[in-house]
């Protein structure tokens, strides 16, 4: 729980793009979800706006693929 919000832990992020389809926020993640391995749910796109609280696996996804599309400051 987060800020009284039930938080789901990201084992590692796989992928990113940018999806015009969406107006407030257009950079997305494909990211691996802890527990969820062999299921249909193991894997989804989500907002970048939601990982604010896996900074560092961004970081870290950005220092592995920089050629990927990032936050704001990297377009």
């Amino acid at each position: 729980m987060v800020d009284d919000e039930p938080e789901f832990e990201i084992s590692e992020i796989l992928d990113s793009k940018i999806d015009n389809r969406h107006r407030a926020c257009k950079l997305l993640y494909l990211v691996r979800w802890m527990g969820y391995k062999g299921t249909d749910e193991e894997t989804s796109w989500i907002l970048a706006t939601e990982l604010r609280h896996a900074t560092e696996l961004v970081s870290d996804f950005h220092s592995a693929y920089p050629g990927k599309p990032g936050p704001l400051s990297r377009l």
